[in-house]
């Protein structure tokens, strides 16, 4: 899929990997600014390689888009597929994963991105799909809620370590 600005949506190719690995650190970073629970590691740039090697191959339980613009990698969302073996519809997508280039945001990329995503899930006959993010980052709250997503869960934590 292509906008008038040549921005490509499209799956991920193992080429990618070195430009969506340097994404996936800037959002992890962004997130460790929201609470102290997302501290990263210093292992995170080879666990990211790893993890997101596999994604790229895996394409039944997980999918992993991009968006490219110029020759470069300008934006990145993964999905998983989940059972949800108590609920119905049973099958779920959930958005781990989605960061967009500050400079690309604002002009339609996530937006398209999420477009492409849920006809794939079309295509798949997948009919639910969910989001992760940190509580405390605005931008996705108003992106998924304009994009008609709604708050279903909580998550919280308690930092077993912190002195009682």
């Amino acid at each position: 899929m292509k906008d008038n600005n040549e921005t490509i949506i499209r799956y991920a190719k193992k080429e990618d990997l070195e430009g969506i690995v340097d994404l996936l650190l800037r959002l992890k970073k962004l997130n460790e600014e929201f609470d102290s629970h997302f501290m990263v590691s210093e292992e995170a740039h080879k666990h990211a390689m790893e993890y997101l090697n596999e994604a790229i191959q895996d394409g039944e339980g997980r999918m992993l888009f991009v968006a490219e613009n110029a020759g470069k990698i300008r934006a990145f969302l993964e999905v998983i597929i989940r059972r949800r073996i108590y609920y119905s519809p049973e099958i779920e997508a959930r958005i781990l994963e989605f960061y967009v280039m500050p400079e690309f945001r604002a002009r339609g990329v996530g937006r398209k991105m999420l477009r492409e995503v849920i006809r794939e899930l079309n295509e798949r006959n997948i009919l639910l799909i969910g989001a992760e993010f940190p509580s405390a980052n605005l931008i996705a709250k108003n992106f998924y809620e304009k994009s008609g997503f709604k708050q279903v869960i909580s998550v919280y934590f308690k930092n077993l370590e912190e002195k009682k």
